[in-house]
């Protein structure tokens, strides 16, 4: 009865061990569409309203930005503050030297000067995603079904 509870119990194990790398995967593509999403807001926030940068961002909705948003010098320095919190969330180092790069340029230039900006950067971006999609879709079920036979071989391997 014990034997079976620790067989099912390491089985389980590496099956969420599974699940959690397949989530992050997911996480990542989550994170580069709010981004997407947050530079199209600002393309036109820019363009149209001509809002200071701190006041575009409060008023976008992405874990980003609330990241951003709860960090003490966003007043100062919001492009400083969007930088932390990506830097925070982002797992894959391609994705935050893109960040890093798109937030340098931020607030740096004239109106024309960023929505070119934010032109390169939505498209280098776009790709990241497209990148991402797949690594996720072609990714997701081999690292659930790695978990799960890993914890089989590790029940297989005690007993």
């Amino acid at each position: 009865m014990m034997r079976m509870l620790g067989v099912m119990l390491l089985v389980l194990s590496g099956l969420v061990w599974g699940l959690g790398k397949a989530g992050s995967l997911g996480q990542r593509v989550v994170l580069l569409t709010e981004l997407l999403g947050l530079m199209q807001f600002l393309r036109t926030g820019i363009g149209c309203y001509a809002r200071p940068l701190g006041e575009l961002l409060a008023a976008f909705d992405s874990r980003l930005c609330r990241e951003a948003l709860a960090l003490p010098g966003f007043a100062g320095h919001p492009a400083g503050a969007l930088l932390q919190a990506g830097e925070k969330l982002f797992s894959v180092e391609g994705d935050r030297e893109n960040l890093r790069a798109f937030t340098e340029g931020l607030g740096v230039s004239g109106t024309q000067g960023q929505l070119e900006h934010l032109e390169l950067y939505m498209a280098l971006t776009e790709e990241r995603l497209k990148e991402a999609k797949e690594e996720c879709s072609q990714k997701r079920k081999l690292y659930v079904a790695l978990g799960l036979f890993a914890g089989l071989t590790v029940c297989i391997v005690i007993l």
